[in-house]
Formats: C-alpha cells, sequence, structure tokens
C-alpha cells in the first residue's frame, strides 16, 4: 500500500486499482486473474455528492456503484475524481476497479488507511459476487467463494492477450442472457473444465488449458450477443494459444499464450479495426 500522510488540513486523498479478467472460461463468478489497467481516484470531503470523470461533472445517483462503494466505506458526501484507464462494460472489471480504488480513496481523506478485507467485503456485497473485487484488492489471480478468498499459483511464462472490441456489452445485459437453471451434466462438466483449467494455470500444461474448453455455465449464452468473441477465441486458438475465454462478462476475449505475436495478429483479423488487442501484464498487488 502507498504511504499516504494525513493531518486535519488535507482531506484529498487517492488510490489506485487494477482491471480484472474475471471467470476464465469455466470459473463463473468465481475465479479473477488482476491486470495492470489502472483506475486512479482522488478523493476528497464535500457537503455533496459530486464525481467528476473526463471533464464532467454530475451528482451521483443513490443507486450509482460509485456513491454506494464511497457511502459503504465512510457513511457520507464526497467528491470523487476519477481517471480510468480501464475500458469500460468490456468485461475487464471497470466497476470493481472504481469502486474498490473510490473506497479507499475516500477512507484516506478522512484519515483512515483501509484494511483490505473491508474493501473486498464492501465491493463484493455491493457486485454480488467476488471475482473481480477480489482481483481489484489482492491482485494475481484469486479464487472466491462468498467471503472466502484464495491467491493461487500462476506459472510466470504464460502471457495474457485481449481482444477489445470497440462496442460495449452492459453486465446487466449479458447477465440476463443466463439461464435460471443448468443441466446436470453440463455443470459437471464444468466442474472438469475448472480444475483442468487451475492446473493448466498452475503449470502452463497445454493439454490442461485445451481441456478447459468450452464453458457451458455463461458462454454458450452469451454467445449471439458478441459473435466477434467466439471468432477471437476461435482465431487465437488456431495461432496457438493454450486457452482462450471471454472475459468476464464480455465483449473482450481473453488468449492464454506463450507466443504472444501469432495470437496477437489472428485476434486483430478478426476485429479488423473495430476495436484493440493488448497484452497485459498481471498485477501481482491490488489496490495501491
Amino acid at each position: 500500500m502507498a504511504d499516504v500522510s494525513y493531518n486535519a488540513d488535507v482531506t484529498t486523498a487517492t488510490a489506485t486499482a487494477p482491471a480484472s479478467s474475471a471467470n476464465l472460461g469455466p470459473g463463473f463468478d468465481c475465479l479473477g486473474l488482476a491486470l495492470e489497467l489502472r483506475c486512479r481516484v482522488a478523493a476528497s470531503v464535500s457537503d455533496s455528492w459530486v464525481v467528476e470523470e473526463l471533464g464532467n461533472s454530475f451528482e451521483p445517483a443513490p443507486h450509482d456503484y460509485v456513491r454506494r462503494a464511497v457511502k459503504a466505506a465512510v457513511g457520507r458526501p464526497m467528491r470523487v475524481v476519477i481517471n480510468n484507464d480501464v475500458p469500460r462494460s468490456r468485461g475487464l472489471g471497470s466497476s470493481s476497479a472504481v469502486m474498490v480504488a473510490a473506497a479507499a480513496a475516500a477512507m484516506r481523506a478522512l484519515g483512515t488507511e483501509p484494511e483490505s478485507s473491508q474493501l473486498f467485503e464492501m465491493v463484493t456485497a455491493i457486485e454480488g459476487h467476488g471475482d473481480n473485487a477480489g482481483a481489484a484488492v489482492y491482485g494475481g489471480l484469486v479464487a472466491v467463494s462468498g467471503g472466502v478468498l484464495r491467491r493461487l499459483d500462476l506459472d510466470p511464462e504464460l502471457k495474457f492477450v485481449f481482444g477489445i472490441p470497440d462496442d460495449p456489452l452492459k453486465t446487466e445485459m449479458a447477465r440476463s442472457a443466463l439461464p435460471d437453471d443448468i443441466p446436470r451434466q453440463a455443470a459437471t462438466r464444468n466442474v472438469a473444465r475448472v480444475a483442468f483449467l487451475l492446473d493448466g494455470l498452475r503449470t502452463g500444461d497445454a493439454t490442461s488449458l485445451a481441456n478447459a474448453a468450452g464453458d457451458e455455465i455463461h458462454e454458450v449464452y452469451r454467445a449471439d450477443l458478441s459473435p466477434a468473441t467466439g471468432e477471437m477465441m476461435m482465431a487465437a486458438r488456431d495461432a496457438g494459444a493454450l486457452h482462450a475465454a471471454w472475459s468476464g462478462a464480455g465483449p473482450t476475449a481473453i488468449a492464454v499464450t506463450t507466443q504472444t505475436e501469432p495470437v496477437v495478429a489472428a485476434m486483430k483479423s478478426v476485429l479488423n479495426g473495430a476495436g484493440s488487442v493488448e497484452v497485459l501484464d498481471v498485477a501481482r498487488t491490488g489496490w495501491s
């Protein structure tokens, strides 16, 4: 954590939190990977709620997730200035990064250095699941169940390529595409995929990662919402990627590989200028 001094005359403080890729295929709502794209927030004491971003200033509604995170953290109005490098509505954990950074900055502005467990609990409660929140708070690869989080081993030789379409996909729309019930056999197959995925991410084993493909919990139901996502996944695998999946709720696709150049070229060919392809480092530490 950054060393932030405080005295009674200083009422502004800052914090950052990383982007994240959730699910990674079969790990729906329980796996998250922190990425080195950062959201930076400055918070200061205010008599009213104010959010500033990209030159715009507005009063957030009571249901606004930034306001909810700050209220949960400090219980009072604040002025929040957001500088966010994480693309919104792309499946890269922008909302979690903003909430973690905003809550931490607000607490610091009032003279309290946050505990990571506090930030994780608050943001998880707002989002309803802790995969992105856990990655944003703790960094690295995390598994979350309820309020319990574990950091998992990750082969340092693995590289992560992201195909990010220009067109956003709202999380609410992606969630609405999912059925209420999953066939038992599909759920059983997905449990096996998670086991292979975690082994492959830990060891870099190509066979394990290959057997992690084919999610039947969320990807199959979201396919029609962003055909380009599936096309990028197929192109990445054909170019040598060891694993490819939807990043969070999409439309971004994540590819796991040891050779980035052919995978980047393949994903760019699918987007055909209607988006970007980025090789992103894992954020080994979370908020700061």
